[in-house]
């Protein structure tokens, strides 16, 4: 008797626990590899998107993985499991991103394209969905035991957007010899990376005008990021 009690209830929470996993829009919030490493979702530019489980007939789901592209693949959920069997192969868009926050941005985006692009059909993720209060947290894990989160509202707070939202000024562009920066705040960490994603220059703002020599620079697009500003793409000449 005991026995079927406990049967029932743990099929009830799986139960409930697919009902949250369909209905609710999903924020992804952090990756933690199997090592224990974390990775929090980096602020971006208009938020986060939400991420969504899609009807496609049957036990069959579309699942959408959003930041700033869009990692999709179909799932079968196994009835009276917390088991997802991919049956499809995953894809993901390819768009660009140059707003703020830039390179921890894109360095994410590719993680988040590549946990699911990396499995193959017939992969078996395990989802769990736990509930605090209003807040409502679904856990993905691979696998090979990496760990995608997922909150039901967004994570990005007013203040942390105004943040990413500040602007400074930068000419000439294209450059030729220097580059001139104007309304910058001192001791923030200015990096530039190369359209690859390499960091070829680092240093700390000393003045709310900066000069940067790019003489040496290869002709080519950049990317230059000031910590907390939007990022701004430039072109060398």
């Amino acid at each position: 008797m005991k026995k079927a009690l406990f049967l029932l209830l743990a099929a009830g929470m799986l139960s409930a626990q697919t009902s949250d996993l369909l209905s609710n829009n999903w924020y992804i919030s952090k990756m933690v590899t199997s090592a224990g490493q974390t990775t929090n979702t980096p602020l971006i530019d208009g938020g986060v998107l939400p991420s969504k489980f899609t009807s496609a007939g049957g036990t069959s789901y579309s699942f959408s993985s959003k930041y700033y592209n869009t990692s999709g693949f179909l799932v079968g959920i196994m009835p009276g499991t917390n088991n997802m069997i991919m049956t499809a192969n995953a894809g993901c868009t390819q768009l660009w991103y140059n707003g703020g926050n830039a390179v921890p941005v894109r360095n994410y985006d590719q993680k988040n394209c590549d946990y699911f692009a990396n499995a193959s059909y017939g992969s078996v993720f395990t989802y769990q969905v736990t509930t605090s209060g209003n807040l409502k947290t679904l856990v993905i894990t691979s696998p090979s035991g990496n760990k995608m989160y997922y909150n039901n509202t967004s994570q990005l707070s007013t203040a942390e957007n105004e943040i990413v939202k500040k602007e400074f000024r930068a000419y000439p562009n294209p450059v030729t010899d220097v580059l001139h920066l104007e309304n910058v705040e001192k001791n923030l960490m200015l990096r530039i990376h190369d359209a690859s994603g390499k960091l070829v220059y680092e240093t700390k703002t000393a003045d709310r005008k900066v000069k940067i020599d790019v003489q040496a620079f290869q002709a080519g697009s950049y990317i230059l990021t000031v910590e907390g500003y939007k990022s701004l793409p430039f072109i060398k000449k």
